[in-house]
């Protein structure tokens, strides 16, 4: 889900509410994928090879922390 990727990173909700938002539009995602419909929230991420939306914020942050301290930041 690479809007979500990039949504994440840009809008970087920090209300609840607005975080429960993006998962939400995860889990109907993963929901469309035959088979999957009926399996709980986690076990479709596990299936996907996903992470929540928050942890996945979470990482990009770390990340562009990372490359900001060491110089590695691409200029945009």
């Amino acid at each position: 889900m690479p809007q979500l990727e990039y949504c994440i990173q840009v809008w970087s909700p920090y209300l609840k509410q607005d975080m429960e938002k993006l998962e939400k539009v995860q889990r109907r995602a993963t929901k469309m994928i035959q088979g999957y419909k009926y399996l709980s929230d986690e076990e479709r991420l596990i299936r996907c090879a996903l992470a929540t939306m928050e942890k996945r914020r979470s990482r990009g942050d770390l990340i562009e922390a990372y490359e900001i301290i060491t110089g590695k930041e691409s200029g945009y």
